[in-house]
């Protein structure tokens, strides 16, 4: 299977199960606080679009939050790697059979804050006087919307295992998660929240009418 089609399957996955259908906050135009906007949140492979539908160029952040972004990392072509229960019990793998696809997945939640009785009244007729004493930056409100979604991603992952339609398979024990950090400190993005689910896949190299193959394999 090609990485394309891995990725893509991967995408439709995640989508179906954790963005559609969900109405989550998302920045409003021009960043008007005084507006609440919610949005189902995107899903993107590889990169954040820097365009709408209608052709407007738009902040990053803008665009894709709420929003997953699907990026594919360094990874094995070809390689299955050795387990010592096999060693112990005499089993020997084909080494060359396994590839892997190793993806970080990027979560981003917008949460501006808890807006306090006055805070709409005193932005006025224009918004210029708007009293930002008013509104609280609710972090962890953010951070609670941000670790359960991302809960959400890892049980339904673990669960299922398989990728439908794909031959993805994910290793377990590869996953990890953080909120988006640099030299071990949270970067604090606020109001957008980060944070990534790390994971490694195993697939299906396809190497033709390989008999040995098909008979391990059955």
């Amino acid at each position: 299977m090609r990485t394309t089609e891995r990725l893509r399957g991967l995408k439709k996955w995640t989508y179906e199960n954790f963005c559609k259908g969900r109405e989550m906050k998302a920045p409003p135009p021009n960043l008007d606080l005084t507006k609440i906007v919610r949005k189902e949140p995107g899903c993107y492979i590889g990169w954040a679009p820097s365009r709408l539908s209608k052709g407007e160029f738009v902040t990053e952040a803008g665009t894709v939050c709420p929003g997953i972004l699907i990026m594919p990392n360094q990874a094995y072509v070809k390689y299955t790697e050795e387990k010592r229960f096999d060693r112990y019990n005499n089993i020997h793998r084909p080494q060359e059979m396994g590839q892997h696809l190793s993806v970080s997945i990027l979560f981003s939640v917008y949460e501006p804050g808890t807006r306090l009785p006055g805070f709409i009244d005193s932005a006025g007729e224009n918004g210029e006087g708007m009293d930002m004493s008013l509104i609280l930056e609710g972090t962890e409100q953010g951070l609670m919307t941000l670790m359960n979604w991302m809960d959400d991603f890892k049980i339904k992952l673990l669960e299922q295992k398989h990728i439908p339609k794909t031959d993805l398979y994910v290793v377990g024990e590869s996953i990890t998660y953080s909120m988006y950090t640099d030299q071990n400190y949270v970067v604090d993005k606020r109001p957008i929240f980060y944070g990534f689910v790390n994971a490694d896949f195993l697939c299906y190299v396809e190497e033709g009418q390989n008999p040995d193959f098909e008979k391990y394999l059955n």
